[in-house]
């Protein structure tokens, strides 16, 4: 009877296959999720060079090496570029698994300025390596004549060089008499004062002379006002 009614009504069929519920497609050999241990080489590159904190310690040790007599500020962007393409080489090394990636950026820039401190120590040991000494640098003078160049460097020259003020014979025996009319005004407790805050500083200074800090302010107003009695001042 149902095959009867299914040939006078074949739409009935049709209605029927449309509400069958179909399977969802079966994938063909699903690719996993990539890990971090499996990520591609430049990817893990990238992620190197272009972390924050690479680039920070990268500029601090960079930094670090120029304040040393064997550097200079000059090599600041070349120290800089050598420690990206070490880090370029040493990448493949990066386990995700073992450890971070700042301790790994942190163990190979120390190694890599470890070797180049050693490298320049072992190049100043060298038989090759020779110090010059400026001064006794030959150089043609006024009469066209060859000179140390230590004969032509003045006093005013060194000053310039360290910029520092060299005082003439009249200026120095002005301080001298200065700094005797300062002393002679001044209490035994006030030189002491002013000999620790010499060497330790004014916020080291109450600590060592068992002073609070408003009472040494008080014995510096009181020695600088002497001074200026004097004549010594800033300007």
């Amino acid at each position: 009877m149902a095959q009867q009614t299914d040939l006078l009504f074949p739409h009935r069929i049709k209605a029927r296959s449309r509400l069958k519920p179909q399977a969802p497609p079966i994938p063909q050999n699903p690719e996993p999720p990539r890990t971090a241990k499996q990520s591609k080489p430049q990817d893990i590159v990238r992620s190197i060079l272009f972390d924050p904190f690479t680039t920070t310690f990268i500029r601090i040790k960079a930094r670090q090496l120029c304040s040393r007599t064997d550097f200079s500020l000059t090599d600041d962007q070349d120290l800089r570029q050598e420690m990206r393409l070490y880090l370029i080489e040493k990448a493949h090394l990066f386990d995700p698994e073992r450890g971070n990636m700042e301790a790994f950026v942190t163990q190979c820039i120390n190694s890599w300025v470890g070797m180049q401190l050693r490298y320049r120590d072992r190049c100043k040991r060298s038989e090759e390596y020779k110090a010059v000494s400026l001064e006794r640098t030959e150089v043609p003078n006024d009469d066209g004549e060859l000179t140390m160049l230590g004969d032509l460097l003045l006093e005013e020259d060194g000053d310039r060089r360290n910029q520092t003020y060299s005082l003439s014979a009249i200026e120095d025996f002005e301080l001298r008499d200065a700094m005797e009319f300062v002393l002679k005004n001044l209490k035994p407790r006030d030189r002491k004062l002013l000999k620790y805050v010499a060497e330790h500083g004014p916020s080291g200074a109450p600590q060592a002379v068992g002073l609070t800090r408003g009472q040494v302010n008080e014995s510096l107003a009181r020695i600088r006002e002497i001074m200026e009695k004097s004549g010594l001042s800033n300007e």
